[in-house]
């Protein structure tokens, strides 16, 4: 049960609050959540730990190694494909006109 008097409000008053809350309640929750990360920031550097390294367990990403081409374009040598995921037009192209992929590998 609410402990607000509803009643002491017209119905253009009660609209105007209805929009106000959703603003006032994001950026309430915004200053908290930014409380929370300086809180958790303190409590992670008195133990001698950065925030990153609890929050990701210690561990970096590995960084991600980009695919060498495997295949090109017999018209135009400077495109080429990893031959992971989707085919590009010009593969497709290839194969219906009687290639095959062991005809467009790069040597």
């Amino acid at each position: 049960m609410s402990t607000l008097d509803y009643d002491q409000f017209d119905r253009a008053t009660l609209l105007q609050i209805m929009d106000e809350i959703p603003l006032e309640l994001k950026k309430r929750d915004k200053i908290m959540r930014q409380e929370l990360k300086s809180k958790m920031q303190k409590l992670a550097e008195e133990a001698g730990y950065s925030l990153d390294d609890i929050l990701t367990g210690g561990k970096a990403k590995a960084p991600t190694k980009k695919a060498a081409p495997k295949y090109e374009n017999p018209d135009d040598p400077s495109t080429t494909w990893t031959g992971r995921g989707r085919k590009p037009l010009w593969v497709v192209a290839a194969l219906e006109a009687g290639k095959t992929l062991e005809d467009l590998e790069i040597s």
